[in-house]
């Protein structure tokens, strides 16, 4: 819409109606019917940051090309509800949608919240991907949506009209898993609409055109942030988070005796007033290669009994469902006082009531991860805290960072910074490459930025000439001096480019 006009006046006017709140219905003009249902039956009002999200999001699925966007945005932003109108923009144009998150926890809690939605609106399947049946349910087009963990990668699950596929928690998948994940649905897509293509239905012209991908994190990991910097994945985000969220305290402790101890004393304190505790373990049981680690099973006995005079559980991925299902319900409920848990309730897992978040050996765990964590704490009316403990000195520098900010964005790209973007084109996440001799991506991105872009203009014009096609070179070249004048047109906002021109004659009638 922008590129559309001319002048940097008609964009500040377009751009002032998207910023007000009071104008938000402009975001909903071009949604589905479906859609709109949807978001009639929410029981709360988007913020015109979600919405500004959603409509971005529905604006590139309605192109002829594949969508491949990243958004971000902080924990408890409300990243699922803009996924879920995606999800319904695309079902009420008669396609298919899949829904990957990374354990079952957050698939049911998916499932729930979408079933209590859609109980106000006009039927829609939604399966949650556990039983054999919802394969052929999908292959027929029955199905409309489905939620799955990483089952929904196996080559036994195939779409019938697969339009768009979200990738909940990216940033625990790895880069085999997504590439799989991409590449699956495309094939699949492909060979399910073959049959499709040979008549005069709906899916004519879009046999060839592989599904929308959107992948949400609070923290991405620095491969994907690099992607969506430099790369080619878009980047939308959702600033803020909705009223009511507190912020969270973040204290960074070294494990020795003396600050075990003084942690210790902190939960205490907490639940003697009337908080919950969390208690992450980086593994379940003691492990003989790596001794020096906390373990959630192995000192279970040692915290019930440090903390007699309350009620402890246990919850890890080890244990059935009806256990797990259990151990959440204690804790909700307030008949445990403290959880001793591994990162399984990293996500999906949403009570009010806590208000401490303790991770032991947090050096083992990455930045998203630990965000993740603490965002688990501060849903409540209660003011929350999160330790991080750390087993050595050596390995608090990088936790200070999530004790300097909260802020999903920035962290991610001090984890960029710490880390490297990886390989873009191949399987490692992390670590600085020698491809840019010279330049860094996570320091010298802007510049990048504006060599990509100065290499996309001299393509065109090169391309341009090549064919010989002089008129479109001039009407390009007039397009570029009309936006330039359009945002200065006296050129004070480019004086580098006003001293250049000074300095030249003016061309003659002829271009010598």
């Amino acid at each position: 819409m922008l590129e559309g006009l001319g002048t940097q006046v008609e964009k500040d006017v377009l751009l002032d109606k998207y910023r007000k709140p009071e104008l938000n219905a402009v975001f909903t003009e071009e949604w589905s019917s479906l859609t709109k249902q949807l978001l009639k039956a929410l029981p709360y009002s988007l913020t015109s940051s979600q919405l500004s999200a959603v409509s971005e999001i529905i604006w590139d699925i309605k192109r002829p090309l594949p969508m491949n966007r990243l958004l971000q945005g902080d924990v408890g932003c409300g990243k699922t509800v803009v996924a879920f109108l995606a999800c319904m923009e695309v079902i009420g144009a008669g396609y298919q949608a899949a829904f990957m998150v990374p354990t079952e926890l957050l698939a049911v809690q998916h499932y729930n919240h979408l079933l209590d939605l859609l109980e106000k609106m006009e039927q829609v399947d939604c399966i949650l991907l556990n039983v054999r049946h919802v394969q052929y349910g999908l292959q027929t087009g029955e199905i409309s949506l489905v939620i799955g963990t990483h089952s929904l990668i196996a080559d036994k699950v195939e779409f019938s009209a697969l339009r768009i596929a979200v990738v909940d928690e990216q940033h625990r998948f790895g880069v085999i898993q997504r590439g799989r994940f991409n590449s699956k649905l495309y094939y699949n897509s492909i060979s399910s609409k073959t049959a499709a293509s040979n008549s005069d239905g709906p899916l004519n012209g879009d046999v060839c055109m592989a599904p929308h991908v959107l992948a949400m994190s609070a923290t991405p990991i620095p491969r994907s942030l690099a992607l969506a910097l430099f790369g080619d994945m878009s980047l939308t985000q959702i600033t803020g988070l909705p009223p009511g969220r507190q912020p969270v305290e973040t204290y960074i402790v070294e494990g020795n005796e003396r600050g075990l101890e003084r942690v210790y004393q902190m939960i205490t304190d907490e639940v003697e007033a009337g908080g919950r505790v969390y208690l992450v373990y980086p593994v379940i049981g003691q492990s003989e290669q790596l001794p020096q680690l906390h373990a959630a099973s192995a000192e279970f006995e040692a915290m019930s009994s440090r903390f007699e005079s309350y009620s402890c559980g246990l919850l890890h991925g080890r244990m059935k469902s009806n256990e797990k299902d259990e151990a959440l319900r204690r804790f909700r409920t307030g008949e445990t006082h403290i959880l001793l848990s591994t990162q399984v309730i990293e996500i999906g897992v949403d009570v009010p009531e806590a208000s401490m978040m303790v991770v032991l050996n947090a050096e083992r765990f990455g930045i998203a991860q630990l965000h993740q964590l603490r965002g688990r704490v501060g849903r409540g009316a209660r003011k929350s805290k999160c330790v991080l403990i750390a087993s050595t000195a050596g390995g608090l520098c990088r936790l200070k960072v999530l004790e300097k900010s909260s802020d999903g964005f920035y962290l991610a790209n001090m984890d960029l910074l710490l880390r490297g973007p990886g390989d873009l084109l191949g399987k490692k996440q992390s670590g600085h490459l020698p491809e840019f001799p010279i330049a860094r991506l996570e320091i010298d991105g802007n510049i990048i930025q504006e060599a990509h872009l100065a290499a996309l203009v001299n393509m065109i014009l090169l391309e341009l000439l090549f064919l010989g096609n002089i008129f479109l070179f001039k009407l390009y070249m007039n397009v570029m001096d009309e936006k330039v004048l359009g945002m200065s047109p006296d050129l004070q906002k480019f004086p580098d480019l006003k001293a250049e021109l000074s300095m030249r004659q003016p061309l003659c009638l002829l271009g010598d």
